[in-house]
This record gives C-alpha cells, sequence and structure tokens, in this order.
C-alpha cells in the first residue's frame, strides 16, 4: 500500500512543500478525513493538495496547515521559523526598507516558499 507521504513525493517531483509533508505525514497517521478536519478541510480537498491537483489557491490550506500544525520551515536568514512567521517576514520584506528587509527580499527571491 502506498503511503500519503510517498503519493507527494511522487506528485511534486520529489520536492512537495513542508506543509503538504505535513499534511501527508498526518494522513498517514490518521487518515485523510482526520487530517482534513484537522484544519478545517475535506478529505477531498486533502487528497487533491497530496496528489498537486488542487484546483484553487493554496495559499489557505497553507495557513490553514501553518496555524493548526505549526509546520518549521528553514529560513536563510532566521534558521528553522515556524510557517505562519516566515508568510508574516516575507510579507515585512516588500514594504521594510531597512538592512534586514533587504536581506530578506533578496532571501525570499530565491526561496521556493518565497514564490508561493
Amino acid at each position: 500500500m502506498t503511503t500519503h507521504l510517498t503519493k507527494a513525493n511522487s506528485a511534486w517531483h520529489g520536492a512537495p512543500p513542508s506543509f503538504v509533508v505535513a499534511l501527508a505525514e498526518l494522513a498517514d497517521r490518521s487518515g485523510l478525513a482526520a487530517a482534513g478536519a484537522a484544519i478545517g478541510y475535506g478529505k477531498t480537498a486533502i487528497s487533491l493538495v497530496i496528489s498537486a491537483r488542487y484546483g484553487a489557491g493554496l495559499a489557505r490550506i497553507e495557513q490553514a496547515v501553518a496555524e493548526k500544525l505549526g509546520v518549521v520551515s528553514t529560513c536563510p536568514v532566521f534558521g528553522e521559523i515556524d510557517d505562519a512567521r516566515c508568510a508574516r517576514e516575507r510579507e515585512t520584506a516588500t514594504r521594510n526598507r531597512s538592512l534586514l528587509g533587504g536581506l530578506l527580499r533578496n532571501a525570499c527571491r530565491t526561496c521556493q516558499r518565497g514564490k508561493s
């Protein structure tokens, strides 16, 4: 039997975003329905996200996963941070004209998370 994590790796060409990995791992442990209920979505939506076929934007699901599951990403500037902070820092970097804002803008341009 194929695991949801294996499906995610295959569908996302070996590089699924961290929130997809967290969803797939939760689905492997608890099932699609429980994973969906944990973040406020249905099992169909979770299955489509894992298989990289979700037709709507992923931003809301990504935000729900970050808020409910506390997914951690590696930031080139801050090191390990949760996805909610990553999103806040990306948004602030576009408005902030400080040295830190410049570092973040440059780092977010090359970061996979910054392109979403």
